[in-house]
């Protein structure tokens, strides 16, 4: 049996996503907590996988890990849980043999902003980055080709601005440089032609904003997880040193998806 879990972790207690020789990463854990749970020996016999390889710093709402099981998803997720630090598995699927998490249908980002600056700005640059663009100006690992963006919406949540990045796929750094490129516009330092001339393929360092604000909220497939939610795992991560506005909002994101899974 094949299983994916939808996971959430504070990335400030890693030193990013991938797996790392000789530092605590997400995936170093959840391999950690797999096999001290005895759900799988070798993860490269299981054909462990993640969905994306978040930075360091970067916390997630919605990642996914797959492997092969011989125990049923319910039993996964409770004895993943009881062992890993940091990672909490709150949603599961049972999938076919060979899925691969990596080939999603979209992925959703969402960067925090705490400094109060005109939405009107910030929307007119975010405008210029919707559909396909050559974006090697905005990451440090090039695609060779055009990338698509599906949506980036701003909206403002009480104190904080959110910035929300939708699309199939993105590259090392690439929200968190796109997000610094709005900001400046929004600071009066940054023209909109400058953006719309990187777009074009013209290399321009618009700088990149800092980790810990962004959040890997969902990715999306063709099918459903089930959401497993118990009060005192909410309360375990209510209770993570992550800071307290992104917790609050980590949480209620959580809860929107049990409501959501239970209609």
């Amino acid at each position: 049996m094949r299983v994916a879990l939808r996971i959430a972790y504070d990335g400030r207690a890693f030193y990013g996503h991938q797996r790392q020789p000789d530092a605590r990463t997400v995936e170093g854990e959840c391999i950690a907590a797999l096999k001290a749970a005895r759900i799988l020996r070798d993860p490269k016999e299981a054909f462990f996988r993640s969905a994306s390889r978040t930075d360091r710093g970067v916390s997630a709402v919605g990642n996914v890990i797959a492997f092969d099981s011989a125990l049923r998803p319910d039993a996964v997720v409770g004895a993943f849980n009881d062992r890993a630090k940091d990672v909490w598995a709150w949603a599961v699927a049972e999938v076919p043999g060979g899925f691969h998490p990596r080939h999603a249908l979209e992925r959703w980002y969402r960067y925090h902003l705490y400094d109060d600056f005109p939405l009107s700005a910030l929307r007119e640059a975010a405008s210029l980055f919707i559909g396909a663009h050559d974006l090697r100006s905005f990451t440090s690992d090039p695609p060779a080709s055009p990338m698509p963006i599906h949506r980036v919406d701003v909206t403002r949540d009480d104190d904080v601005i959110l910035v929300d990045v939708r699309a199939r796929s993105f590259r090392r750094g690439m929200i968190r440089r796109i997000v610094s490129a709005l900001v400046g516009h929004a600071r009066g330092e940054v023209d909109l032609e400058e953006i719309r001339s990187a777009l074009l393929g013209k290399a321009h360092d618009f700088g990149m904003v800092s980790a810990e604000p962004l959040f890997l909220m969902e990715v999306l497939y063709d099918f459903a997880f089930r959401t497993v939610l118990k009060p005192k795992a909410l309360d375990e991560w209510r209770a993570l040193s992550v800071d307290a506005n992104l917790r609050a909002r980590l949480v209620g994101a959580i809860r929107d998806a049990a409501k959501l899974a239970m209609r």
